[in-house]
C-alpha cells in the first residue's frame, strides 16, 4: 500500500510540475500598490496563472496550454487590494467550487519545490493554528471584514503568532501536506464578514480569489 501511495504521490508531483512556466511581472511592478512593498523582495507576483498539468474537476476557464483566462495577479476584494496567488512560481492544483460532492472554499497552489507562502495584503493576524482539516494554518484580517487562510503549511515562519501586523509579501510559512491533504500544496482563501461571532473564521463567506476584478493602479511594465 506504500508503494501505490508514494507511486501515486511522484506522478502527481511530475504531472503537475510539467505546467508552462508562468511570467515574473517586470522589477518594480508593485510600486503603485497603496502600501509599502519590500523593493526587489522575495515574492514578485506572477503576471499569468497556469492550471497543473493534472486533472482539475474545478478547473477555472483556461486556454489550450492551461493558461487561466483573465488572471489577475493583484485584485481588489471589497475594497481591498489583495494578491491573488500568494506564492511563487506556482500552478493550479485544484479551483474554487465543487469538487468531490463538497464545496472547495478556496484555490490550491502547487509548486515544486515546496515554496514559502507570503501574505496577501497588509494586515494584523489572528490565527496561527492547527486544525484537523487545515492543518498549520493561518488568518489575517485585512480591515473592512475581508480575510485570507492559508492552509496546509508545513511549518510556520518564525515567530509568526497572533496579534502580530504583517505587510504585503511578508513570509508566512513553506506549503506542505499538512491535515488533510494528499500532496504538497497551499489552500488560500478570501473571507468576508464577521469574525467576532462564535464561529470565528468558520462563520466566514469565502469567495474566488479569480472572481474579482483586478487593481488598476498595478504598473504591468507594458
Amino acid at each position: 500500500m506504500r508503494l501505490v501511495t508514494v507511486a501515486l504521490a511522484t506522478a502527481f508531483t511530475l504531472a503537475a510540475c510539467s505546467s508552462p512556466s508562468p511570467v515574473k511581472y517586470p522589477a518594480g511592478n508593485t510600486k503603485n500598490l497603496p502600501f509599502e512593498t519590500p523593493p526587489q523582495g522575495p515574492f514578485q507576483p506572477n503576471a499569468n496563472l497556469f492550471v497543473c498539468n493534472m486533472s482539475v474537476s474545478n478547473r477555472p476557464n483556461s486556454a489550450a496550454d492551461g493558461q487561466v483566462i483573465e488572471y489577475n495577479p493583484i485584485i481588489v476584494a471589497f475594497g481591498t487590494v489583495l494578491a491573488a496567488a500568494p506564492a511563487n512560481d506556482v500552478c493550479l492544483s485544484s479551483g474554487f467550487g465543487p469538487r468531490n460532492g463538497r464545496m472547495h472554499k478556496g484555490i490550491d497552489l502547487f509548486a515544486r519545490p515546496a515554496g514559502t507562502v507570503y501574505s496577501g495584503a497588509p494586515g494584523t493576524i489572528l490565527e496561527v493554528t492547527q486544525q484537523t482539516g487545515f492543518g498549520n494554518q493561518v488568518l489575517i484580517d485585512h480591515g473592512g471584514g475581508v480575510y485570507t487562510r492559508y492552509a496546509h503549511l508545513e511549518s510556520f515562519a518564525p515567530a509568526l503568532a497572533a496579534g502580530q501586523r504583517v505587510g504585503f509579501g511578508e513570509p508566512l510559512g513553506r506549503m506542505g501536506k499538512s491535515g488533510n491533504a494528499t500532496g504538497i500544496h497551499l489552500h488560500y482563501e478570501v473571507l468576508r464578514g464577521d469574525y467576532n461571532t462564535p464561529k470565528k473564521s468558520w462563520g466566514l463567506t469565502a469567495h474566488n480569489p479569480l472572481d474579482f476584478p483586478a487593481y488598476a493602479g498595478l504598473d504591468t511594465g507594458s
